[in-house]
């Protein structure tokens, strides 16, 4: 990987991102870090995943936003320098994430972290935002799940979802890049530009809907 300038951490469920995150710091000691995420769907899940994976008293919502609980960690626990780290902490979802910290993005080359499951949407998002920028974006999913009876897990041996928390952001990211009013394309919310779904996935997600009708993402 190329020297980044910039490294964005999206705010999720997801603690291996701090590790790959760090891991990128530590590997490129220049490039500043953007933590991004307000509240949103996500936050509870990341308050349980810091409880369970670090035995911390954390308060089930004390207000705080995703990026500053992720910020935290990576200061108190992987040892990242404070001066490094901008924190954008009004964005709700993807879209937001993207568009609300473009502005904070100077030119050059940025590597984005995000939750494998909303990897693809959040790409797309951040295309769309620095469009017409002199970026080179680059996105770094933090490993590819392992899925299993009860739920899917991280590289690390860790459960990230149990399995119908998986279930319904799979849905919900399929629902979100379908362009139509529904979703985040040029159709609908206009987060993104247009993306067309394979065939095979809108069939997968069909057969999940039939298995799991109470998702409620999608």
């Amino acid at each position: 990987m190329q020297e980044p300038d910039v490294v964005v951490l999206c705010g999720s469920g997801v603690l291996r991102s701090l590790d790959v995150t760090a891991a990128l710091l530590e590997a490129h000691p220049h490039a500043r870090l953007v933590v991004t995420g307000g509240r949103g769907h996500s936050t509870p899940a990341l308050l349980a995943a810091v409880r369970r994976r670090t035995s911390a008293d954390v308060p089930d919502d004390d207000g705080r936003s995703e990026s500053s609980v992720l910020a935290a960690l990576l200061v108190a626990h992987h040892g990242v320098d404070p001066d490094r780290i901008t924190l954008e902490e009004a964005s709700t979802h993807c879209g937001e994430n993207a568009s609300l910290t473009a502005p904070l993005l100077p030119d050059g080359r940025v590597v984005v972290v995000q939750d494998p499951t909303m990897q693809r949407r959040t790409h797309e998002s951040f295309v769309h935002a620095l469009a017409g920028r002199d970026v080179s974006l680059a996105s770094h999913a933090p490993f590819v799940p392992d899925v299993r009876p009860d739920g899917g897990y991280d590289d690390a041996g860790h459960r990230a979802w149990d399995l119908d928390r998986l279930v319904d952001l799979v849905r919900g990211e399929v629902r979100r890049l379908r362009d139509d009013a529904r979703g985040y394309g040029p159709r609908g919310a206009g987060f993104i530009g247009h993306v067309d779904l394979p065939p095979a996935v809108e069939s997968a997600s069909a057969v999940l809907a039939e298995a799991f009708p109470g998702t409620s993402r999608a």
